[in-house]
């Protein structure tokens, strides 16, 4: 032990020691990729519908939303003249979430009500926003005179990438783009 002492006490001639030169290698430091980033998502869709014409051509609105459904993210707000009680809940299901629970077995759908008035609204856009997340399909009702302003709030939150309006033609019914994200992200 006092060896150990001994020889931790007492100093080394430094100049003894020969140091190799040293050599500095150039670094490549990479900036990441913006995408890196970025969460990647699926393109989303929400498809503005009202009740009414959903209801008279039910089969031909179901199919179509489920082939979109199958394809993207999916949000359907529905607009309806149907009473909801004080709290804001639906007092039945819409005849379309059932529809579309019988063609798309594997999702899970969620039938909502969106209240059209302004905190009450973005509270439920943030619900909207959770179901999309943990992969279910909201079918959100609103009064049809709020259809509008509740499908363009939920499109901004949900920074959707296009709307889809349900038009009712001599032929049936077509899903018609009314909004499209550009690439940019700026419109």
């Amino acid at each position: 032990m006092q060896q150990l002492i001994t020889t931790l006490a007492t100093p080394t001639d430094r100049r003894s020691t020969r140091r190799r030169p040293r050599t500095h290698l150039s670094m490549v430091v990479r900036e990441p990729e913006r995408s890196w980033w970025e969460q990647v998502r699926s393109p989303m869709t929400v498809a503005a519908v009202r009740e009414a014409d959903a209801a008279r051509h039910l089969e031909a609105v179901a199919s179509g939303l489920a082939e979109l459904a199958a394809e993207e993210e999916l949000l359907v707000v529905l607009g309806t003249d149907a009473r909801t009680s004080p709290h804001g809940l639906a007092t039945s299901q819409p005849e379309l979430a059932v529809s579309l629970r019988h063609r798309l077995p594997r999702h899970e759908i969620v039938s909502m009500t969106v209240r059209s008035s302004g905190h009450e609204l973005l509270r439920d856009a943030a619900t909207v926003e959770e179901f999309l997340n943990a992969g279910r399909l909201p079918v959100v009702s609103t009064p049809v005179a709020a259809l509008p302003d509740v499908t363009g709030v939920l499109t901004s939150y949900l920074q959707a990438d296009r709307v889809l309006r349900l038009v009712c033609t001599d032929t049936g019914v077509d899903l018609c783009p009314v909004w499209r994200r550009s690439l940019a992200g700026v419109n």
